[in-house]
């Protein structure tokens, strides 16, 4: 089978020859941008230097799926008016402003949303990667989920006391949002992707009581899975042990974790659910300022515990040695020759 074949089989629950390997967040590592001639900020913004560096993840890294729509997760705050920091080689963009800070009276889903901020060049990028990979490699498209849109539109710290004080105002934010999302993700599935991930950092545990995410942020992402047109996969950062359940029971067809997660332990709830996991090997003490053996060990560990989708843990840091991140490709060609 070939990696689209397998990508495809492991996702829906059936037979493959071995665990896919690559990466479902953020992958603009600078070692790959230089090998590759598609350096940000300009692979945050052309067509043609983003699809560039998605493909050299797979020359250079190893993996075995693209991704399209960028190097951060902010195109969709960006769409409904946060203005964005200035992306160099080595950082990507990030929330500058908060449009809703002072008000949410205004807020509503622009009617010319796909016509916004990058939108357009994701357009032509999706183009540009179905031409060159699409009977050969899945196609992903990824932002920021619902919660962390919010937060961003509102100020994250006024967001979070919003859930104790003005909870009505959250949901009345998420709303909007909500419809924004499906927008998006509806875009990306008609314009070529295979999966699409919403990042969700904001609404993690470090953040958010299990409490919280299960009144404010899990009717959202499970009502978004019931309009979209194709499978979803979760992605919040930390240890969020406390919230597997409820991530699985979302509807999602795949939930991506961090290190701090027991995964072994995630499997077995995400298989009983119908629910594949993505992950998840360290990125900041492994794969950013760890050893390549490190590296290996830890992808190793990864499959071990039962990964179905051997990835890194979160975003790979843009100095992320590239000789480390090669490890997750080579660990699981040799796990599965030893087998």
């Amino acid at each position: 089978m070939n990696r689209k074949e397998r990508f495809m089989r492991q996702l829906e629950g059936k037979s493959v020859d071995m665990t896919p390997v690559g990466s479902t967040t953020t992958y603009g590592v600078v070692d790959i941008m230089k090998k590759c001639g598609a350096e940000r900020p300009l692979a945050d913004t052309d067509p043609q230097a983003m699809a560039t560096l998605a493909l050299g993840g797979v020359e250079y890294a190893g993996f075995e799926w693209v991704k399209a729509m960028g190097w951060d997760i902010t195109p969709l705050s960006e769409a409904f008016g946060c203005e964005l920091g200035e992306a160099k080689i080595d950082r990507q963009h990030s929330i500058a402003s908060h449009p809703f800070a002072e008000s949410i009276e205004d807020l509503e889903k622009p009617k010319d949303l796909l016509q916004r901020g990058r939108f357009p060049a994701y357009k032509e990028q999706f183009k540009i990667l179905k031409d060159k990979v699409d009977d050969e490699m899945v196609i992903f498209g990824e932002s920021e989920g619902p919660f962390t849109c919010g937060a961003n539109l509102v100020g994250t710290e006024s967001f979070m006391k919003w859930t104790f004080k003005k909870p009505n105002q959250v949901d009345q934010v998420l709303s909007v949002v909500k419809e924004g999302m499906i927008e998006v993700i509806n875009f990306a599935f008609d314009h070529g992707a295979d999966y699409y991930v919403i990042a969700e950092p904001t609404s993690g545990p470090a953040l958010m009581s299990p409490k919280s995410w299960k009144k404010h942020v899990q009717p959202v992402i499970t009502e978004i899975v019931q309009k979209i047109k194709g499978p979803l996969v979760l992605h919040i950062c930390g240890n969020t042990d406390s919230i597997i359940e409820m991530m699985c029971e979302t509807g999602v067809a795949g939930i991506s974790i961090e290190e701090k997660v027991d995964l072994k332990r995630t499997v077995g709830i995400a298989e009983k659910m119908g629910v594949k996991v993505f992950g998840n090997v360290g990125t900041a003490q492994t794969l950013y300022s760890g050893t390549p053996e490190q590296a290996y060990q830890e992808s190793i560990a990864a499959l071990d515990n039962g990964t179905h989708f051997l990835c890194a843990a979160c975003g790979i840091a843009p100095l992320s040695p590239l000789e480390n991140v090669q490890q997750l490709r080579k660990a699981r060609d040799d796990y599965f020759k030893k087998g």
